[in-house]
């Protein structure tokens, strides 16, 4: 039932119980989602024992605003969380991109796949095409790399979480990688899989990192809006407990080259655990993630960058142990 007091301007705001001028503002539900996207009128008061009296009144809404504003914040740090592990490990080698109408081609070269090729940063013109080259055929993996992160965030708001295979969906723009040998993956042509997160007991909302191999870049959509702007056809939802155990295949997992499949399964596992544990032990030195996102915007921003920093600093050790192993795929399917 926090509020913060906010610099005069032409615009009068009332007090929500007495009705009369206010300069204090609700921070629990400020700048929070609506249940359609859109965002909450601001509540305002002209005092703090205002403010406490009408918290009677106040507290549903503010309490469902405020899970709505933890989901969206938890979903964009899982998002931001996965691409710069991707980019860290990306396992194409990449000789080419380009960019056509509603198409992003993606031309692979000869090299073997690896997580230590390198991102093609300098070949990409935008972040979109960046977000988009990073998403392609990594839905399933995304999950397993942010199901802990986001389970722990969410931990002091009331949520069920599912998984949402989708056969056919509607794209503003695929991604298309080219192989060696002419054959072509094309995203929009395989099976994608997303959570379906429900708040507020009657709440759903779509959580999906990689929707922008499709032209889709915001990370949380109701679930409505999802159903009728990115599914074609709708496949099986079933609850994440069912999850808990698989690791499935990232984007080299359609690659024909011999070995390659069951290695980037066992280094999917290892990187996966490696980014749960991680976002652990950062909540186990600094405080509890839920808390974090019931910070004012600004220092939340900071905890937010702090954490990512943490994830990343712990993936990359994990890749550096992996490259200096004699034999990196042995390794791999070793620990896993």
């Amino acid at each position: 039932m926090d509020s913060s007091t906010e610099e005069a301007d032409e615009t009068i705001n009332i007090c929500a119980r007495c009705r009369e001028a206010a300069t204090k503002i609700c921070d629990g539900c400020r700048q929070a989602p609506d249940a359609e996207g859109g965002h909450v009128e601001s509540v305002w008061y002209c005092s703090v024992k205002c403010q406490e009296a009408d918290w009677t009144y106040h507290k549903s809404d503010c309490k469902k605003a405020q899970a709505r504003k933890s989901l969206y914040r938890v979903a964009e740090t899982a998002q931001l969380a996965f691409f710069r592990l991707v980019e860290r490990i990306f396992d194409l080698d990449v000789v080419g991109l380009e960019a056509k109408e509603e198409t992003l081609y993606v031309r692979e070269g000869p090299k073997d796949r690896s997580i230590f090729n390198a991102f093609p940063s300098e070949q990409l013109n935008s972040d979109q095409d960046k977000q988009a080259a990073m998403a392609w055929m990594n839905c399933g993996s995304s999950e397993d790399y942010v199901q802990v992160l986001v389970e722990t965030m969410l931990q002091d708001v009331p949520f069920k979480v599912s998984e949402v295979r989708i056969p056919k969906v509607k794209y503003l723009r695929r991604v298309v990688v080219i192989e060696p040998d002419g054959h072509e993956s094309d995203s929009s042509k395989s099976e994608h899989v997303m959570f379906k997160i429900t708040i507020n007991e009657d709440e759903d909302y779509a959580l999906d990192v990689t929707g922008a191999q499709f032209g889709f870049y915001d990370p949380v959509t109701p679930w409505g809006s999802y159903q009728q702007t990115r599914i074609e056809t709708l496949g099986k939802i079933r609850p994440l407990k069912h999850l808990q155990d698989s690791h499935r295949l990232p984007s080299a997992g359609f690659s024909k080259q011999n070995g390659w499949d069951a290695t980037r399964k066992a280094l999917n596992r290892q990187f996966a655990k490696t980014f749960g544990t991680a976002s652990k032990a950062w909540q186990a030195k600094n405080g509890s993630l839920s808390a974090m996102l019931k910070l004012r915007e600004q220092t939340f921003r900071q905890r937010q960058g702090e954490l990512l920093d943490f994830i990343d600093e712990r993936v990359g050790a994990r890749q550096k142990q992996l490259q200096e192993a004699k034999d990196p795929e042995k390794e791999a399917l070793r620990a896993s």
